[in-house]
């Protein structure tokens, strides 16, 4: 199905393709024959990573025209629409700039850009280009562990203070190696409870390394937890039990 956006309004019509047009604005002074060419498409090859939309730009010069519209098709013969975003139009002289989006449920694989350029006598002027549109699927996050986590000194002495020391990494290829500047929490939880309670927390170094303090109250487990961010997955350690002697007279 055809959309047609005539100087940024949006309107239906008939095909199987996009429209994009617009009205033209005053005539040359000078006379000259019909004339179109699509000068340009950027981004060609039109890259959609992820989740996210592309914006592709269409540049097309043209003279002596009135108004010109530019369609945008799969060159396929199974059909296929093209979901449009309301374009932004910007004309200067003979150049017509389109801008429209591409996300990962368009047609993937070889697209056709139509310009078609009218006159005032009714004439019309005509060019083609092609470009590609691909697919990459989502940045894949890096796996991420919590090496040689311990919490000590075990047993220790109720309201003494309780040491947490450890090591957050990334896998690199084949090698595991520290990450720098990741916050690292510390979570507890009772011998009684199955819910795990923050702590404290503690940046790591440029090795990876993180050490934190608390005081200790009760026996009970710790573990230090990860979130991970864009480029590095989660991560938990294996939990320490730390037992916590009760001081006597």
């Amino acid at each position: 199905m055809f959309k047609r956006i005539t100087a940024g309004a949006l309107a239906t019509a008939a095909g199987a393709s996009l429209v994009l047009a617009a009205g033209a604005g005053t005539a040359s002074a000078t006379q000259a024959e019909l004339g179109v060419n699509i000068s340009e498409v950027s981004p060609n090859p039109v890259v959609v990573r992820g989740g996210r939309d592309v914006e592709v730009t269409i540049e097309v010069r043209a003279t002596e025209a009135e108004r010109v519209e530019l369609r945008l098709r799969p060159d396929t013969d199974d059909p296929h629409t093209l979901v449009a975003k309301e374009p932004k139009l910007v004309r200067d002289g003979e150049l017509w700039r389109y801008v429209t989006s591409f996300d990962k449920s368009d047609y993937r694989g070889r697209w056709v850009a139509i310009a078609d350029a009218y006159g005032k006598d009714g004439k019309k002027a005509t060019d083609t280009t092609g470009f590609t549109v691909k697919y990459v699927g989502g940045w894949k996050k890096a796996d991420t562990r919590l090496a040689d986590f311990d919490a000590g000194p075990e047993p220790v002495r109720k309201g003494r203070t309780l040491y947490f020391s450890g090591r957050l990494q990334a896998r690199d290829h084949w090698k595991w190696r520290g990450v720098r500047g990741e916050e690292v929490e510390i979570y507890f939880r009772s011998g009684h409870s199955s819910a795990w309670k923050y702590v404290t927390s503690a940046e790591t170094r440029w090795d990876g390394k993180f050490h934190a303090k608390t005081r200790a109250y009760r026996s009970g487990e710790f573990r230090a937890v990860f979130d991970g961010d864009r480029r590095l997955d989660d991560s938990s350690s294996r939990p320490d039990w730390v037992k916590v002697k009760r001081w006597h007279r």
